[in-house]
């Protein structure tokens, strides 16, 4: 009887706190250094949700650094002329994308490995570098997830 009380008592109190802890358990690097979140424009009518992204500037820095350890998917390039690269990572038994757009050059090419912190492409200086995060294929809020110590957010 006491042995069933005690497995009551943890399966109550240890393991809910526990969960939730375990889900946002990811931290990814931060793909620029000294980073300004760029707002998105403001519309007066709003039809759709907004896009699940994080816009990152940078004056001082212009090298964009892969947020994990991953492999790169694709690299690809607009009708601009800029790049845009996908990579792959597995955190958690869990199979994440991470799709970066607005580089200027690219240093990474199709099924390269690369670590997280490793320089992936480059922006200019004062550039926009665009970031979205996937599950899978469910969209996630990647600043949920960054580690960036100096990001300020420009509002």
């Amino acid at each position: 009887m006491k042995n069933l009380q005690f497995f009551l008592v943890v399966v109550t109190f240890f393991l809910p706190g526990h969960l939730p802890a375990q889900k946002d358990s990811i931290r990814l690097f931060c793909p620029l250094e000294e980073a300004v979140v760029v707002p998105p424009p403001k519309n007066a009518i709003k039809y759709d949700p907004p896009d699940l992204c994080i816009v990152l500037t940078s004056l001082p820095d212009s090298i964009v650094k892969s947020v994990a350890n991953a492999r790169v998917t694709n690299v690809e390039i607009d009708e601009e002329g800029k790049y845009g690269i996908v990579i792959f990572s597995k955190i958690n038994n869990k199979d994440y994308y991470f799709w970066y757009t607005g580089l200027n050059k690219t240093i990474v090419s199709k099924n390269t490995l690369i670590k997280a912190g490793q320089a992936i492409g480059y922006i200019e200086p004062g550039g926009r570098v665009e970031m979205l995060m996937y599950q899978f294929e469910t969209q996630l809020d990647p600043s949920k997830y960054l580690d960036c110590k100096n990001v300020l957010k420009n509002e």
